[in-house]
């Protein structure tokens, strides 16, 4: 199966994309397609070998709607819908500026507003009226037949039907008199060229507002692209040269200044610089990156010079996945979000229906005059069809979720759907397993036993023959030398033996750093040290310098800072269980140093998916979190899966959420933007079901013309996108690791 991602215009309300949505889904070989109406984006998962993508786009644009390709920068496709909108504002208003001064006139009386004769005149008003309803309003005409087509409605079905109705009862009224008595705007039956421009300028007035804002909405998935590099410069032969980033290859060899951002994942291969890495891992203090070491895309170079040969082009690197990733949570719908979709599916025939209703109530009242009865039902009939929108049910879900997973993306926590963001707030068991998770997965310096005043020289001596292995121990060693400021002579002699350990000559003497069964075979005289107990869960590397034992390296796993921390914060919300293929006591240790109650240990990948299924049986919402490839099955498996962003790729690729910066204390956070959201959730479909609940009975009862209709339809868009905007507030907390609630 292969993904797309569609980038579609055209869409103004959540009954487009229900009906994208149920078009493709009617296609063969397509398996899901998901429309995200905030994104203007469509997910689809289709068999190339059943259906090609040309056809998936052929139709969508039988439906009425455009496609290309969805991977452009989502300013970019906000800024061209702004234009579009911006300049239909623009015209509308030329044409309804006559109309609308015409109107002043016209209630303000003979003599309160001048209006020019020209602009009082029917005929010139009915000009300017087709040129509006027929070529401003062309879009809604389109938009409205090829819903009709699919025997759907949406909102452009509402906004044709009543200004239609409007253009042509004015235009009746008009042509039934001699043309001699519509020289002026008095004295002839009331038209409602008027109602077409309020109609026509606020609607389209209020749909740019709608689309600034969601442009504001997309500041974090914007913020992600422009850390995105748009050049590179890659060294061939003896000459740098800059190229687009987009035809960087595996293996190219990249410069990279003081400054500059990275563009491509790799691995240092020349100089040596510090790099801003907080996108990554949230800490402010920049990292040293020496021959060897690894950098990311979206980082910085803060100083010095680097080489860097790219492990893969730019469009594999992590940042760009970190953007699938963010992207992809916005087309994988809530429940609550496919709730919305089928209300929404109802609601423009049912808006319908209650126009009908109330033009059938106000035209069978009694009254004297015929016409005049015809023309107040035509006008509260207006007035129900403009204020019942659904655009702001559409976008009561797509927005906050659109909102809650950039927020989430800026703290280094990944939603790959937006199923979790809904899920993850009824988390009440949380398991974690140990190493790599609540350890940081990679050995340490523990302890270093020797003479009183020797430490120093045994860890330098240790440092200079275990410098050139890449061994997890011996790097474990070289660390530690680097945080104690030791100058690290160079070696002589320099061997390593697999699985045993290193050797070589430092200021003229053998040193020996390695199993204890091994120095003894190399000669080596041993001594007390070598009765020495090492502790449970620890490993210990014995030193030898000049052929005598001198000491013991204690190297261990060591427990992340921040896990007691986090284990107290997450208890308040959830039972934490440990599950962990280690050995009971060194489980329980770890347990004990984190304040986690319940140990399962020894327990074998099969054995962790049976506690998740036995817990869901029970009726939990069970969490997983886990980084390597035993955790899969337990990380799928769970209500949610959560995957520590150092993990293996088989961890990342089954959970449901990544902590790119390997925090703890990610997941309560986490939590925290689960919950805001979708409290956020819940307070725009109340405000969208209550403004329409309250509005569509005031219009019915001809409490509201079709003027303030259109206001009040703008107005009720901005409501829900206003609300969705406050989540912002929370974002900076959570972006600046302030305390989540």
């Amino acid at each position: 199966m292969a993904t797309v991602r569609l980038y579609i215009t055209g869409m103004t309300c959540a009954a487009c994309s229900a009906r994208i949505e149920k078009s493709l889904g009617r296609m063969e070989g397509i398996e899901q397609a998901s429309v995200n109406l905030a994104l203007a984006q469509a997910l689809i998962r289709y068999d190339p070998k059943r259906v090609k993508l040309k056809a998936i786009c052929g139709r969508i644009e039988q439906l009425g709607y455009r496609a290309s390709d969805g991977q452009a920068n989502p300013a970019a496709r906000s800024r061209d819908e702004i234009r579009f909108y911006a300049l239909r504002v623009l015209l509308s208003a030329c044409l309804s500026f006559p109309l609308l001064w015409a109107m002043l006139g016209h209630l303000a009386g003979p003599d309160g507003v001048w209006v020019p004769p020209l602009f009082q005149m029917p005929v010139f008003q009915w000009i300017a009226a087709t040129f509006l309803q027929f070529g401003v309003g062309f879009p809604f005409y389109y938009g409205a037949y090829q819903a009709l087509k699919a025997r759907t409605a949406n909102m452009d079905v509402l906004v044709a039907l009543s200004t239609s109705a409007a253009y042509f009862y004015s235009h009746y009224q008009l042509f039934r008199m001699p043309l001699a008595e519509g020289h002026s705007h008095a004295g002839h039956p009331p038209v409602y060229f008027d109602t077409i421009a309020m109609i026509m300028t606020f609607i389209l007035l209020g749909k740019l507002l709608e689309s600034i804002a969601k442009g504001r909405a997309l500041k974090d998935l914007n913020a992600l692209y422009d850390l995105q590099a748009r050049l590179v410069r890659v060294v061939r032969g003896d000459e740098e040269q800059w190229i687009p980033a987009e035809e960087l290859k595996k293996g190219d060899l990249v410069a990279i200044e003081a400054g500059e951002w990275i563009p491509a994942d790799g691995i240092v291969s020349g100089g040596q610089g510090e790099v801003d890495e907080s996108l990554l891992t949230g800490e402010s203090a920049a990292a040293v990156k020496r021959v060897g070491d690894p950098v990311y895309s979206g980082t910085r170079s803060a100083s010095g010079k680097l080489l860097v040969t790219a492990s893969a082009g730019t469009g594999a690197s992590r940042l760009s996945r970190m953007i699938g990733l963010v992207e992809e949570a916005q087309n994988v719908k809530p429940a609550i979000a496919r709730k919305v979709d089928r209300v929404a599916a109802y609601f423009v025939p049912a808006m319908l229906a209650c126009a009908l209703a109330t033009f059938a109530a106000w035209a069978m009242r009694p009254s004297g005059d015929s016409a005049s009865a015809y023309a107040a039902a035509l006008e509260h009939a207006l007035s129900v069809l403009i204020i019942a929108c659904p655009c702001a049910l559409g976008l009561a879900t797509p927005l906050s979720v659109l909102i809650g997973s950039g927020i989430a993306a800026r703290s280094g926590i990944l939603f790959k759907e937006g199923r979790a963001l809904e899920v993850l707030q009824h988390v009440d068991h949380l398991l974690m397993d140990k190493t790599g998770t609540l350890t940081e997965g990679k050995p340490h310096l523990a302890a270093i036993r020797c003479a009183p005043g020797k430490e120093m020289q045994l860890l330098r001596a240790a440092a200079a023959v275990e410098r050139q292995s890449a061994h997890p121990l011996a790097q474990a060693i070289v660390q530690a030398a680097h945080r104690y400021r030791l100058v690290i002579p160079a070696a002589a002699e320099a061997v390593e033996l697999t699985a045993q350990g290193a050797t070589g000559i430092v200021d003229g003497k053998r040193v020996h750093v390695g199993r204890l069964q091994w120095l003894k075979s190399e000669g080596v005289q041993t001594n007390a040290y070598a009765r020495y107990a090492v502790p449970e869960g620890t490993t210990a590397l014995y030193v030898a310098v000049g052929g005598s034992l001198q000491g013991v390296l204690e190297l261990a796993d060591r427990l992340r800072p921040e896990a007691p921390q986090a284990v107290r914060q997450l208890g308040k919300r959830a039972e934490i269980w440990m599950v962990t293929g280690d050995q009971e006591e060194a489980a329980r240790s770890a347990a004990l140093q984190a304040g986690i109650k319940h140990v399962y240990a020894g327990v074998h990948p099969e054995r962790k998916y049976e506690l998740v299924r036995g817990l869901q049986r029970k009726g939990r919402t069970v969490a997983m979190i886990g980084d390597g490839m035993n955790d899969a099955g337990a990380l799928a498996a769970a209500d949610i899966g959560m995957a520590m962003g150092g993990g293996t790729d088989a961890a990342m690729q089954a959970g449901d959420i990544v902590l790119m910066r390997n925090k703890l204390t990610d997941i309560g956070r986490a939590m925290a933007i689960s919950r805001r959201t979708m409290r956020n959730i819940r307070q725009n479909l109340l405000l969208a079901v209550l403004y329409n609940a309250a509005a569509v009975p005031l219009a019915a009862f001809g409490l509201m013309d079709p003027r303030l209709a259109c206001v009040g339809m703008s107005a009720s868009s901005l409501l829900v996108v206003g609300n969705a905007l406050r989540l912002h507030r929370f974002g900076k907390e959570a972006e600046h690791g302030e305390p989540v609630r």
